[in-house]
């Protein structure tokens, strides 16, 4: 999409004002949503004063610009709510332990198709009820890879958000603490990952991506171990305890993952079959949501 000098001239306001923003605030972080930043060159001599983080939906492309900014967060290559992709980009370097619970960040987003930034916000990491908690982002992903947990969450957006053969779906992943999910969990069906090699049957695997996206129209879970290995799918977790009533509307998926992850040290990410939402659970609580766009 062209984009006009008006929309370029705003792009550029905004970088501007951003960085302003994150000198008086002391911000730790600036995460620019790059696949419409007017020029990367704008943001150079910027890195030594915070963090830059580029948000983008092709990597590739910001390969070498690790003397400009600090890393580059790849998002799902599909329509993201402008907070959806802020929400993603926070929670990636939470996970790293790029950002910890009290730094304060800038974000700058907008939408592909408009093709100029146009959002402009600062939060506080662990204050923002829609990002993460203040009890519940120590340590959020101490008992996995935090490479895997990413890509599970970027397969379950574009779940969400493309269904399959046209059709909506609902699935859950549970991560981490395998051992345990399973001894709270039983088979629905045959195991279709049984008998495999754990390298054909890890998250990480790109050949693996339409396999998940093909059994997650299966009823019941997955469990993936720590390091991405899938153990199975169709499995009906029999945790029923949940630590406090959920939101009205939503499941038995979701309640199914606030019980297994109350019992456990599992991490749990759900697909809303009726609404495309994507939650993530952890310790018996939602600690994310990820709202599917709206098609208007």
């Amino acid at each position: 999409m062209k984009v006009t000098e008006f929309e370029y001239r705003i792009s550029k306001s905004f970088l501007k004002k951003a960085f302003e923003l994150a000198r008086e605030t002391k911000a730790k972080a600036v995460f620019i949503y790059a696949d419409i930043c007017p020029d990367i060159e704008h943001i150079q001599g910027q890195k030594e004063q915070f963090d830059i983080f580029l948000v983008a939906k092709t990597q590739k492309l910001y390969e070498n610009s690790e003397k400009i900014v600090a890393r580059v967060l790849r998002v799902p290559d599909i329509p993201l709510t402008r907070m959806g992709q802020i929400k993603i980009a926070v929670m990636m370097t939470v996970s790293q332990n790029l950002l910890k619970r009290g730094d304060r960040v800038v974000c700058l987003s907008g939408v592909s198709k408009f093709g100029f930034l146009d959002t402009l916000i600062t939060l506080e990491i662990g204050k923002e009820f829609e990002m993460l908690t203040s009890d519940r982002i120590i340590n959020f992903t101490k008992d996995v890879d935090p490479k895997v947990f990413e890509e599970l969450v970027r397969i379950a957006v574009e779940i969400g958000s493309e269904g399959r053969e046209g059709k909506p779906i609902g699935t859950c992943f549970i991560l981490g603490d395998a051992a345990e999910v399973e001894k709270r969990s039983r088979q629905m069906i045959l195991n279709p990952f049984k008998g495999y090699p754990e390298g054909k049957r890890n998250i990480l695997n790109p050949e693996l991506k339409e396999t998940i996206k093909e059994f997650a129209q299966l009823d019941g879970a997955f469990i993936v171990k720590r390091d991405g290995t899938i153990e199975t799918a169709g499995a009906f977790l029999k945790a029923d305890f949940i630590k406090e009533a959920l939101p009205q509307g939503w499941g038995a998926r979701h309640h199914s993952a606030a019980a297994i992850t109350s019992t456990t040290k599992a991490i749990a990410i759900t697909v809303s079959q009726s609404t495309g939402d994507v939650r993530i659970f952890k310790g018996g609580y939602p600690v994310m949501e990820i709202e599917k766009p709206s098609k208007t």
